[in-house]
């Protein structure tokens, strides 16, 4: 089966990418290889084909050390793990040499890569984005699905979650190598609990819920407002996913190309409702919109008191342990995400990609660098340092993160709420061209609702500029 889609990382991509970088159109469906190459069918005919993509035994016959880039988006805490990895992996072993370069967020990071394709630069011969690059990725038509390199290698995938491996399949077909899981985690403190009469050990497990924590937080006096939210659009998401209803046409995205949002449901009305709710009982505080400083400033508002709970992804926990001697007087715990209903969330983070403006030597290097990175004990290593969800389910066997998940349990959440029951549309979170354009339709209506606007008018907002995201992204490419 074949694969179609991408995801954008900046709206002004929709308008110049397809046609500065993709000097052939997209028409019809395309090979997630990005090349010329037959679906496998057969098993001898698909091994085949996936060994002349993915020769993962070319390693043994290059001369000297093959030298492989990797562009990543890693900073702080974590860039400081990955960097310690790579070292590692760099001295483990003599046939590849990694050069680990940074090249700022997610968004930079892309946004460099498609530069570089456009003008023809030197591209590297990996790259790591996060969830909703998918789709743009495979329309750039610039990468080889690791699929391949399984089938080569015979790479045995049985011990990685199902919903960790669903997420970045299309078709049936592995894209791109799972990395650096995370999930929406409720981080609050516990001294707050205890001070408004509510046990600490038992956080909010739905939205319903947390409405009733909250009132009793505040009505107490515990703290002026009891939840601090920033304008974000993946939380959002995840609520949506917690319902079973999918945020796009066509299974998320995933049996075919994305073509009509879903932000007009009935479970996208309930989440607005909620929020504005939340918010005109004075019990919901935002922080604004503006990535990283917006979702710091959450958790300086727990910190400083002046809320008791916030929401964010699981891969801050490394920094925010790193941090917590500056609020000596937090009792930082974390439970599940507080859902919709009580389904499942999609998984989030970041993988890894192989391009195919590589030869034979650095296929294989790359494909020997990404199983070392998925093995369980650099997975292990990884999570404990970052707070990033292993991917395999056997590292939760090693004693080492065992302890620390005694120590400090909020490292477990993420990892057990993969387990949690439900049943995505399509396996995954949605798979969409302009995502960041979908998401700004989420978050330019989330803006308007916390100005005063009626719940009802900001979701037909929503639903008529995620369709001209969408639309428009579809046209450009000749879908």
């Amino acid at each position: 089966m074949n694969i179609h889609r991408s995801s954008l990382v900046g709206r002004f991509l929709v308008t110049g990418l397809v046609a500065m970088v993709f000097a052939a159109a997209c028409t019809g469906e395309q090979t997630p290889s990005g090349v010329d190459a037959p679906t496998p069918g057969a098993v001898d005919e698909g091994r085949s084909a996936s060994e002349a993509l993915c020769p993962t035994a070319a390693l043994a016959g290059a001369d000297g050390p093959v030298e492989i880039e990797f562009w990543h988006a890693m900073s702080a805490t974590t860039g400081e793990v990955l960097d310690e990895l790579v070292a590692d992996y760099n001295d483990g072993q003599t046939a590849v040499q990694v050069t680990a370069v940074f090249q700022g967020g997610y968004r930079d990071n892309f946004n460099k890569y498609i530069s570089t394709l456009r003008s023809g630069g030197t591209l590297p011969s990996m790259i790591q984005l996060n969830e909703t690059s998918m789709q743009q990725m495979v329309d750039s038509q610039s990468i080889i699905a690791v699929e391949h390199c399984v089938v080569a290698a015979d790479y045995d995938l049985s011990d990685h979650p199902a919903r960790l491996l669903e997420q970045y399949r299309i078709g049936g077909e592995l894209v791109t190598m799972p990395f650096q899981l995370a999930n929406p985690v409720l981080f609050y403190d516990g001294n707050d609990f205890v001070a408004a009469g509510l046990d600490p050990d038992d956080p909010p497990s739905d939205l319903g819920v947390l409405e009733s924590v909250s009132r009793a937080l505040v009505d107490t006096g515990t703290v002026p407002t009891a939840l601090v939210l920033d304008v974000d659009a993946w939380p959002f998401e995840q609520w949506v996913n917690t319902a079973g209803v999918a945020l796009v046409d066509n299974d998320n995205g995933r049996t075919a190309r994305a073509q009509n949002p879903g932000l007009d449901s009935e479970a996208v009305g309930d989440v607005l409702e909620w929020l504005d709710g939340m918010h005109d009982a004075g019990l919901l505080q935002i922080t604004g919109r503006g990535g990283d400083q917006a979702a710091l400033a959450k958790f300086v508002a727990v910190g400083l008191g002046t809320a008791t709970m916030t929401i964010a992804s699981s891969a801050s926990l490394g920094e925010i342990y790193k941090q917590l001697e500056r609020a000596p007087d937090v009792d930082l715990r974390v439970g599940p995400f507080p859902g919709l209903a009580a389904g499942a969330t999609a998984v989030g983070g970041g993988s890894l990609y192989l391009l195919n403006e590589t030869d034979d030597a650095e296929r294989a290097a790359v494909w020997d660098f990404m199983t070392w990175l998925d093995e369980p004990v650099q997975q292990v290593r990884w999570s404990m340092g970052t707070g990033y969800i292993p991917t395999r389910s056997s590292a939760s066997d090693d004693a080492g993160l065992q302890a620390l998940w005694v120590e400090r349990p909020g490292f477990r959440v993420a990892f057990d709420q993969l387990s949690r029951p439900g049943d995505l549309p399509g396996g995954g979170g949605p798979v969409i061209g302009d995502h960041l354009g979908f998401r700004d339709a989420i978050e330019d209506g989330l803006e308007a609702l916390y100005a005063g606007d009626d719940p009802a008018e900001v979701q037909a907002e929503m639903q008529s500029n995620a369709d001209e995201a969408i639309d428009d992204y579809n046209r450009r490419i000749g879908e």
